[in-house]
């Protein structure tokens, strides 16, 4: 057996090695076969790469000569053009208008060579004409007539002297997309009917100019000043004219809808018969501002100040007069539905005959204004200011007047006129009561007796000549008067009383310091003390002096003391400047 272990072990041995050898060889194939598979692919990526390439190149270069064609045809057309309106100018002698058949050739020239430039050489043919005075419109040289051009991208400025000035251009009713007029200065232009879309007047000055009839999509005007521009019957939707000077600008029978003027100072713009939708004039400052006959549906007017605003017969849905200072408002006559005026100021406005429904002056100003026949709807006057307002005729539920702030003075629909509650409890003397009632004497005795000169008086009445009396009565401010709203208002005391007796109406600091002080004498119907932040509590403070010199005790008294509250705001204080003379005699 052994000498057979030898024979089998090398057969095995021999096996194990050649499966071994096999098995590396299969390996070895399998590589090379994947190594030459993959340099076959990267063989052809790399040509498909190269043909690729050379196919770009050669796109490039087709592209390139292409170009170059269509610059060689343009200029050739450019050149051709501007030498047969050369030809044209001299001929009219230098007035392509003058004649019916050359304005149309070039009318109908210009149309065409438009269609087939770029924006660049269009720019300049508009120059070329410009400068050549027929795009200014005078009676002695009109200008060509161009409407219904349409044009691309054009930059303005490279039309313009310097790229910064633009006098006399007529361009009416043609059609501008993309087109630029940042920071150029124009006067006396004409785009009268024309189509404005994406277009950009940012930073630009803008005098004596018409665009009646003209329409405006996604425009900006943010920064330009406007002055004696012209913008009848236009239409403008997504338009921002958000800038610090328009003045006497013409939107009478425009339409406009999401335009933005917030922030911006406007004197004198005419509305009249516009329709505004969705307008922003919050943080706007209007001075004498039209909107007789206008329709506003959702206009925000919050925070802005308008002087004189006229919206008489206007219609107005859905509005927001938030925190806004209405000056001598006209609102004679208008619709008004589902408006808020929640803490406005419409000091000395005009109502009349205006119908409200379903709007809101909580906590508005509303001193001296004036709803002579309007009619009220579920108005809510809640914390409101209505001193001196006059609703004489004018139809309203009785419940729209609760919850007022101040009703002092009003004139109610039956012509009576109406008080706030005195803040002088007991101000009044009552001979029904043994003592007095809500007041502290300091010294000395006072009582109730009736009146010697009527039986049906009561008064407060010195008991003692010699020693004299006072007695006082603090009102608190804190839920009566906010100093951080109503900061220009003011507390008026009024009473009877006879020589020798003295009545201080003192403004109390929380540590009982006066901070300011007004005496009512005998001689005097009122007096007015101005409410300082820092006024916690009112005093009244009533003096019977003491004297000698009379016998009879009835001399001494005071009664009928009236405390109530002017209330106002610093807005009144900037009124003198804008609010005309009847204005001013009534704030």
């Amino acid at each position: 057996m052994s000498s057979l272990l030898l024979p089998l072990s090398l057969g095995v041995f021999t096996i194990v090695i050649t499966f071994q050898q096999q098995s590396a060889a299969q390996r070895q194939r399998i590589e090379d076969r994947d190594a030459a598979e993959l340099q076959r692919a990267e063989d052809r990526n790399a040509s498909r790469l190269q043909r690729e390439q050379d196919k770009q190149e050669a796109e490039l270069l087709r592209k390139q000569e292409k170009d170059l064609d269509k610059q060689r045809y343009e200029n050739g057309r450019f050149d051709a053009y501007i030498q047969q309106m050369g030809k044209l100018l001299k001929e009219s002698n230098g007035s392509i208008m003058s004649s019916q058949v050359t304005a149309t050739l070039a009318r109908i020239e210009t149309l065409n060579i438009f269609r087939q430039l770029d924006p660049q050489r269009n720019v300049q043919i508009i120059r070329f004409l410009y400068e050549a005075k027929q795009l200014t419109d005078t009676p002695e040289n009109p200008s060509l007539d161009l409407s219904t051009a349409k044009l691309l991208k054009i930059d303005f400025r490279d039309a313009a002297v310097n790229e910064k000035q633009l006098d006399q251009l007529s361009l009416r009713g043609i059609f501008l997309l993309k087109a630029t007029f940042i920071g150029i200065k124009m006067s006396n232009i004409n785009f009268s009917r024309t189509k404005f879309d994406t277009t950009n007047f940012s930073l630009a000055e803008i005098h004596d100019a018409d665009f009646s009839f003209a329409e405006f999509y996604n425009t900006s005007f943010t920064s330009t000043s406007f002055s004696s521009t012209i913008f009848a019957e236009a239409t403008f939707k997504n338009v921002n004219f958000s800038c610090k000077n328009i003045r006497d600008v013409d939107f009478k029978h425009s339409t406009l809808a999401h335009a933005d003027f917030s922030f911006s100072v406007v004197y004198n713009a005419d509305f009249s018969s516009a329709s505004l939708e969705n307008v922003n004039f919050s943080h706007t400052l209007l001075f004498n501002p039209k909107f007789p006959s206008a329709t506003l549906k959702g206009v925000d007017f919050s925070l802005a100040e308008l002087y004189n605003p006229d919206f008489s017969n206007a219609q107005l849905t859905n509005l927001n007069f938030a925190s806004t200072n209405l000056i001598v408002a006209n609102v004679t006559g208008a619709k008004v539905f589902n408006t808020n005026f929640h803490q406005s100021s419409g000091v000395a406005s005009i109502f009349n005959y205006t119908s409200l429904s379903d709007c809101d002056f909580w906590h508005s100003n509303l001193k001296h204004a004036v709803f002579y026949k309007a009619n009220l709807n579920q108005v809510n006057f809640s914390r409101a200011n209505l001193y001196k307002t006059n609703f004489t005729y004018a139809n309203m539920a009785k419940s729209e007047l609760n919850n007022t702030l101040s009703i002092q003075d009003a004139i109610l629909p039956n012509e009576t006129s109406a008080h706030d509650e005195n803040l002088v409890k007991d101000g009044q003397a009552d001979c029904n009561i043994s003592h007095i009632s809500g007041w502290t004497l300091s010294n000395g005795n006072i009582t109730t007796v009736i009146s010697n000169k009527s039986s049906s008086n009561c008064q407060f009445t010195l008991q003692s000549l010699s020693i004299g009396a006072t007695m006082y009565q603090r009102v608190s401010l804190s839920d009566k008067w906010d100093s951080n709203f109503w900061t220009h208002s003011e507390a008026v005391l009024s009473a009877k009383m006879s020589t020798g007796v003295l009545i201080d109406l003192k403004g109390l600091q929380k540590n009982n310091s006066v901070s300011s002080k007004e005496t009512l004498s005998s001689n005097e119907e009122q007096i007015n003390l101005l409410l300082h932040n820092d006024i916690w509590e009112l005093e009244v403070f009533i003096k019977f002096n003491a004297t000698a010199s009379h016998s009879n005790m009835n001399n001494y008294w005071c009664d009928d003391i009236k405390l109530y509250i002017i209330y106002g705001t610093y807005l009144e204080l900037r009124q003198g400047k804008y609010c005309p003379r009847y204005c001013l005699q009534r704030v």
